[in-house]
């Protein structure tokens, strides 16, 4: 009976223990420095062309030509900057928007918007 009892003790040991360690729910969770967790900013320049609706887009932004070719299809971008040859000093993020029929451009929304001064 005591070969009984000390095996029964065993089994009900390891079932509460595994029941302890798969009940516990924390999750790990990782904080970068808080040096590291500031966003660095890039600030660009660019100009608005409302040439290319052969291309299907009806407004592109082209980057300075330190990017020289890339282009930006501005989403929901405000009336007062939709004027051929503007130029802009802005920071961008990438889109998911649909660029819809604009093969030429990268969807993204202008954010920091300032007119440059024209030449």
């Amino acid at each position: 009976m005591n070969r009984a009892f000390t095996l029964t003790a065993a089994v009900a040991i390891t079932l509460v223990a595994l029941a302890v360690a798969c009940g516990s729910k924390k999750t790990a969770v990782f904080e970068p420095p808080a040096e590291a967790s500031s966003e660095v900013v890039m600030v660009h320049s660019g100009t608005i062309t409302l040439g290319a609706a052969s291309e299907g887009c009806p407004l592109l932004l082209r980057l300075d030509p330190e990017k020289e070719g890339q282009w930006l299809l501005p989403i929901a971008l405000d009336e007062q900057y939709q004027k051929e040859g503007l130029r802009l000093k802005f920071s961008y993020r990438p889109s998911r928007a649909s660029s819809g029929s604009c093969t030429k451009g990268t969807p993204a929304i202008l954010e920091n918007i300032h007119v440059m001064d024209q030449k």
